[in-house]
């Protein structure tokens, strides 16, 4: 079976000598070789490597299409080999299998492990707020302190760090890479758990025991509901606050950078009260 191309139309239109010379040449030029070093995988299809690292907004590469086809293909490939990961190694366990998947596949840990091998560097864009976005996360003392490896980057609990909220970009290019190692090996997915379980290993089988699941999902499934959601001046960095309030009465409040953020700290805070509340029952029975 032929294997779909990523070249740009004005490029696919030569001959595969001229081809092969001008992917290599920028293949070389932008050192995309470290990530091959980084992933312990060699491509021999260059051009899918390249792509799967290239923004919409790139000016910069004029040899392949962006990412999009190749994340599509990736999230898919990545989603079965998380559940098949799952129901071999704990098929008797009684966590649904959509919470394990939405926790092992969520944007946050996709985009933590990019950076934490560094190959956040790598993304080809011509984005000024997107540049603005990936400096401001990586450059995330909490998350990647200059002191700790990338072993130690990759064990992190997420989970406590819940306002850094990793740009999407970094996922997807998580994602396309996972694409692009599929189609360059010849759609072997064995190839693709080979490259990508190492990445996911520590932190793998602990979210299949107990995964984190998404705060606002889960407070929502309780019965809970946002009360109010407001902007507080403060300097250059306004913050945005939210109050969500449980079935009983209980409410609970959240801040953030933003919406999203402020709401998920403060259904974060509603479902450890729920927690610990439970806790406390099942002990004193």
């Amino acid at each position: 079976m032929e294997l779909p191309s990523v070249l740009r139309s004005n490029i696919a239109a030569n001959n595969e000598v001229q081809n092969n010379e001008i992917i290599n040449k920028f293949f070389l030029d932008r050192a995309f070789n470290e990530v091959e070093t980084k992933i312990q995988y060699v491509f021999q299809t260059k051009a899918y490597l390249i792509a799967a690292f290239t923004h919409s907004s790139s000016f910069a590469n004029l040899v392949t299409d962006s990412y999009e086809r190749l994340e599509f293909l990736g999230d898919a490939i990545l989603d079965f080999l998380v559940t098949r990961h799952a129901f071999i190694n704990y098929n008797e366990m009684l966590t649904p299998i959509t919470d394990i998947r939405q926790d092992i596949s969520n944007n946050d840990r996709l985009a933590h492990i990019l950076v934490a091998c560094g190959l956040h560097t790598k993304i080809l864009h011509n984005s000024t707020d997107l540049f603005d976005h990936i400096s401001s996360y990586a450059s995330n003392e909490d998350l990647f302190p200059k002191d700790q490896s990338t072993d130690q980057y990759l064990s992190k609990d997420l989970d406590r760090w819940a306002n850094s909220t990793a740009p999407k970009a970094l996922a997807d290019v998580f994602e396309a890479l996972v694409g692009a190692i599929f189609l360059d090996s010849g759609n072997s997915l064995e190839t693709v758990w080979r490259v990508v379980e190492p990445l996911l290993r520590k932190y793998l089988d602990r979210t299949i025991i107990h995964p984190n699941l998404n705060p606002i999902r889960s407070f929502s499934e309780h019965g809970g509901k946002v009360i109010e959601e407001s902007i507080e001046k403060g300097g250059d960095s306004p913050m945005t606050a939210c109050v969500v309030q449980m079935p009983n009465g209980a409410r609970f409040e959240g801040y953030g950078s933003n919406k999203k953020i402020a709401k998920a700290n403060a259904c974060r805070e509603a479902m450890k009260q729920k927690q610990h509340n439970e806790q406390t029952c099942q002990q004193t029975e």
